[in-house]
């Protein structure tokens, strides 16, 4: 005979991440300093794609091989950003700009992780979309293939 089985009180109940997939706000205390970090809205994402785009350019170039590089390749790309990168997530943390400037190297990186758990999806999937629409394209260019007879 079957019998119900009652849920562990340790197992996650169904459902629990899905408010931080559906919001991926990332709050720590850094330098000192209550800080949230959030993902971009559609509209203010589109109003950084110019800051992000040369960026976006390098992690597509590194992506178009097929897969998206571990995270000490990702970092290597936001360095040669830094900048750029510095500006995103003082964006995302409303935080000052020379205020991320001057974390020290645990705070910074810290920042960057909490940055990166909110907005990485946000730039992989426009990395992936890009690649998509170029596959796409590039099958158009070729137009129909003939067949042998």
């Amino acid at each position: 005979m079957a019998r119900k089985v009652k849920p562990s009180a340790t197992a996650p109940a169904e459902g629990a991440d899905d408010l931080t997939v559906l919001h991926p706000d990332r709050s720590a205390t850094i330098a000192g300093r209550a800080v949230t970090v959030r993902e971009y809205g559609f509209i203010e994402g589109l109003g950084l794609r110019p800051v992000a785009q040369a960026f976006l350019d390098d992690l597509h170039t590194s992506v178009a091989g097929g897969t998206l590089p571990e995270l000490e390749g990702i970092l290597v790309i936001l360095g040669h950003h830094h900048l750029a990168i510095e500006q995103l997530i003082a964006t995302a943390a409303d935080v000052e700009q020379d205020w991320v400037a001057h974390l020290n190297q645990d705070d910074g990186y810290h920042l960057l992780m909490l940055w990166w758990a909110a907005n990485g999806p946000f730039f992989v999937r426009s990395v992936f979309q890009r690649i998509a629409t170029e596959r796409q394209l590039a099958a158009l260019r070729d137009g129909a293939k003939s067949t042998q007879p």
